[in-house]
């Protein structure tokens, strides 16, 4: 059993029986719609095993609107999600910048044949895109324009655990490398915007699915390539390790 997130931990909520509900939007791209961890529900492949509707359960935690939609970019997100929250917006959760990056379809363009051109390309743009820095810039810009529209939120942003079990292979190796980068641009995003002004801080699932990567006799991610639903998404109790780390972040 997981336990409750204590109504004291919430932002800007007093203990007390009268202490007000957290009103939640959640942002993102696949991780937090819930691809792969449960039946789809509509063409942004959300589920109800997403992290998000497990926060919903919370006591005292009111999911308004859960927009996260799979595929989405940074600027997808801005585009069309961020007109979500607004001033009545008291908790926001936000997952993206993967398909920015675009590790996993390198995997997957290199998983058949690392030598080919379709590999030697695809990893190139994603070494091209960690050397600009551009995802972490995007993302900061993103964090500040949600505060500018949800100043009374306090906003919860995740990054990506570590995919492939150690010994996985070069090309897996490749892929855990970018993710690290990644989610060094996503910590550093945070830290940015906090020191902006924005009420932002980082939960991190990066480490905490070792031991239960793809790869590992009791993954945490789907680890099937042929299945492209699943591949590379956290399952059932993946989505409950991010709910708790965004919990953890909560209670600090």
């Amino acid at each position: 059993m997981f336990g409750a997130l204590p109504a004291q931990a919430l932002p800007g909520v007093q203990a007390g029986p009268q202490a007000p509900i957290a009103r939640y939007v959640a942002l993102g791209d696949s991780y937090a719609a819930g691809q792969g961890a449960g039946v789809p529900l509509d063409e942004c492949l959300r589920s109800t095993a997403a992290y998000p509707v497990l926060l919903d359960a919370e006591p005292r935690t009111n999911l308004l609107r859960q927009a996260a939609c799979s595929g989405d970019t940074i600027a997808d997100v801005a585009a069309t999600q961020l007109s979500q929250v607004n001033r009545g917006t008291t908790l926001v959760t936000l997952t993206v910048g993967a398909n920015d990056l675009g590790a996993g379809a390198a995997y997957a363009a290199c998983a058949p044949d690392p030598a080919s051109d379709a590999c030697v390309a695809a990893v190139a743009a994603v070494q091209q895109k960690l050397y600009t820095g551009v995802i972490g810039q995007d993302l900061a810009d993103l964090v500040g324009a949600i505060a500018l529209r949800a100043p009374n939120a306090h906003i919860l942003v995740t990054d990506y655990p570590v995919p492939f079990a150690p010994g996985s292979g070069p090309v897996a190796d490749l892929v855990n490398g970018a993710t690290i980068g990644l989610d060094g641009q996503i910590a550093a995003a945070v830290q940015g915007a906090a020191l902006a002004g924005a009420d932002v801080e980082l939960a991190s699932v990066q480490f905490a699915f070792f031991g239960h990567q793809a790869g590992d006799a009791d993954p945490w991610l789907g680890d099937d390539l042929a299945d492209p639903l699943t591949f590379l998404h956290p399952t059932s109790i993946g989505q409950q390790v991010y709910r708790d780390a965004v919990l953890a972040a909560l209670a600090s």
